[in-house]
């Protein structure tokens, strides 16, 4: 990991030169894109292969709509999206193993990537006929109906998305149980029985992905504080920066045992840094200033199945110990009415310095990333408000309106590492012709395509971008209303073209 801006600079252009055989995988229209994204799937059948082409398209397009919505009011088009997703032919696996091994392609040549893993709740709750919900809600006696989603989003240092290396859809058993109950079933559950399992089935998943010379970082927020997760990346010479969830126990490199935050206490502050924190729903945008310590030593964890339930003395009998660096990260006193910021993070990179140490807290703030992954896939393609019968139909679905965020979040990306490229590098001809005839109030086309920063502003000022001076690039959510808008041009522009029509 480097924070030089000069060596960003080197690797945006390398992204430039050399990416641009991965990356026309995620370009074009919405047929175009999805056609080079998909041209390897497979389900037996050519014709139900031209029928997912034309279902994936016109979801692409109209990313917000629903199946009917999408399909510009034609019921035999939309008659036959529901029978792609009922078919049995059709799988979510198929899908999503194609999307792989384009993300693997798209890997090559990077020297470092990050896996952002998150679990989320799709909320299916009003869906009161479908069939195969589970519970999401952790209330105790009423549930929430809907399915639960585990993905891992593949990024570089500088926030680019590759694509996603794992995508997980299940329904979760509703259980009526207190607390205490819960508890207690947790404790005696053994790993496999656990939800936590889907943490290291998609760690061993995304590693498989990873070319020869890539190392991999994955991060992770508190439920990722997994003892088997850390044991398991470090078997697999990958790397992790989780966020510790509670006071652990701990080693220090002396043999001295004590736990992660009392060794932490008693170390030096290495740096003060000024982070900055995105906004999100809990918070508005702002610079904090904090202190980073840290220190080395290892996590010890206690066998149940050899020691038994009762023994909770870890640091009597320890059967593991996995070694790690643990940064803490404490603001300074915060604004009156605002909650601190403070981390424990743990992981298996070297932090013995202020550099090394802040440069892991800078690979940690790329989690954020996945939170906007989430809000995209939810807000922006509306993947909560698909009306299919069952959680077996509803599965494709998430699956392919996944890939879709990825896209729309990859468009935004580009404009602010690659604001020079042409714009053919995110938007096929006639897209981006359409788009400037649009924006510009002509027919005159110019000379050469614009730049990925011109062409990502039109888009989002066709979204509601206003394109103020102080305001940035446009947001995904301005964004991806553009592109629709844009879509429904594109389709009139080639209709009115179109040598036979009339």
């Amino acid at each position: 990991m480097k924070n030089d801006s000069g060596e960003i600079g080197l690797l945006v252009e390398s992204i430039v030169k050399s990416g641009n055989r991965h990356m026309k995988t995620v370009t074009g229209n919405g047929n175009e894109w999805i056609r080079e994204e998909f041209h390897q799937i497979d389900f037996g059948d050519k014709r139900l292969k031209e029928r997912f082409f034309e279902t994936a398209g016109l979801l692409s397009s109209k990313a917000s709509g629903s199946i009917y919505p999408s399909c510009h009011g034609s019921w035999s088009q939309a008659k036959g999206a529901y029978r792609f997703f009922s078919n049995e032919r059709v799988s979510e696996s198929a899908l999503f193993r194609t999307h792989c091994v384009q993300t693997q392609k798209r890997l090559e040549g990077h020297s470092l990537v990050f896996s952002l893993q998150d679990t989320s709740e799709l909320n299916f709750d009003s869906h009161k006929k479908t069939e195969g919900l589970g519970s999401i809600s952790k209330a105790y006696h009423k549930h929430k109906m809907g399915l639960m989603l585990h993905a891992s989003l593949m990024v570089t240092q500088e926030g680019l998305p590759l694509g996603l290396s794992s995508l997980k859809c299940w329904s979760r058993v509703s259980r009526e149980e207190t607390p205490q109950e819960k508890q207690r079933r947790l404790y005696q559950s053994t790993m496999k029985e656990k939800e936590s399992i889907k943490w290291i089935e998609t760690l061993y998943e995304t590693a498989a992905l990873i070319p020869k010379d890539t190392c991999l970082i994955t991060l992770g927020d508190r439920e990722a504080d997994i003892f088997e997760l850390f044991r398991v990346a470090s078997s697999l010479k990958t790397f992790f920066i989780i966020r510790n969830r509670k006071d652990r126990k701990f080693i220090d490199e002396k043999g001295k045992k004590t736990t992660v935050q009392t060794a932490l206490s008693k170390t030096p502050i290495l740096k003060t840094i000024a982070l900055t924190l995105p906004k999100n729903q809990q918070r508005v945008a702002r610079t904090a200033y904090v202190d980073i310590r840290s220190i080395s030593g290892w996590l010890p964890i206690r066998n149940s199945l050899v020691y038994g339930p009762t023994n909770k003395d870890a640091s009597r009998h320890i059967h593991e110990k996995v070694h790690v660096s643990a940064i803490s990260v404490k603001e300074q006193p915060p604004p009156e009415g605002v909650a601190p910021v403070e981390w424990v993070l743990l992981t298996n990179l070297t932090a013995t310095d202020a550099f090394e140490a802040e440069e892991k807290v800078n690979g940690y703030r790329l989690r954020w990333k996945r939170e906007e992954f989430f809000n995209t896939l939810k807000s922006g393609c509306c993947v909560e408000q698909c009306r299919l019968n069952t959680a077996t139909k509803l599965t494709k679905m998430i699956t392919l309106k996944s890939i879709i965020a990825f896209k729309l979040m990859y468009m935004t990306k580009m404009a602010a590492l690659c604001p020079e490229a042409t714009c053919t590098d995110v938007l096929s001809k006639v897209e981006w012709q359409t788009l400037y005839c649009r924006i510009q109030t002509t027919s005159r086309l110019p000379e050469h395509p614009p730049t990925v920063l011109q062409a990502i502003t039109w888009l989002g000022q066709l979204g509601g971008f206003l394109n103020r001076r102080a305001e940035g690039l446009p947001g995904i959510m301005s964004l991806w209303r553009g592109y629709e808008i844009l879509q429904e041009t594109v389709r009139l522009f080639i209709i009115l073209n179109n040598k036979n029509c009339g």
